[in-house]
């Protein structure tokens, strides 16, 4: 069996006025369009970019100050993941009101000591907030989980 044969039914969409080897030539193309489409849809449903390995040094020394500060930052990479700051859910932090969804009923705090914004409730018959006003909370939040202040208040 030819492979022209098989692809005739195909071929045959195609112009009459394009020559054989060129009918296959444009068939052949789009089937490796759509091949390539194909494994970046299952990629995609695979897991996308790939799991990244931690980054482990064997037998690390500890750096002295001397050495400079790219491996002063090396050694802090291979001690261990990085994690968020552990805030105190009895201590009073400062930031900012960087946007209120007044529909959802929701905000976002940008604080110093929290690298992603804090979200916040807003509470009816509360005292009202505005975007880029100074207000202290009472939070939590995890290493990786997404900060949350229980209470807010303006700074003052």
């Amino acid at each position: 069996m030819d492979i022209q044969e098989i692809l005739s039914p195909v071929t045959s969409l195609l112009p009459a006025a394009w020559d054989e080897t060129a009918r296959m030539l444009v068939v052949g193309l789009a089937g490796a369009v759509i091949l390539v489409l194909a494994l970046a849809v299952i990629a995609r449903l695979a897991g996308g970019r790939g799991a990244k390995a931690p980054l482990t040094v064997a037998g690390a020394a500890p750096v002295a100050l001397s050495d400079g500060p790219a491996l002063v930052m090396l050694a802090q990479a291979a001690s261990g993941p990085a994690r968020g700051p552990d805030l105190d859910p009895d201590e009073w932090v400062p930031g900012n009101v960087i946007h209120l969804d007044r529909y959802k009923a929701v905000g976002l705090i940008r604080c110093d000591r929290v690298k992603s914004p804090v979200q916040f409730r807003l509470a009816p018959g509360r005292v009202y907030v505005r975007v880029g006003q100074k207000v202290r909370f009472k939070g939590r939040h995890g290493a990786r989980r997404r900060p949350v202040a229980d209470v807010v208040e303006r700074a003052g």
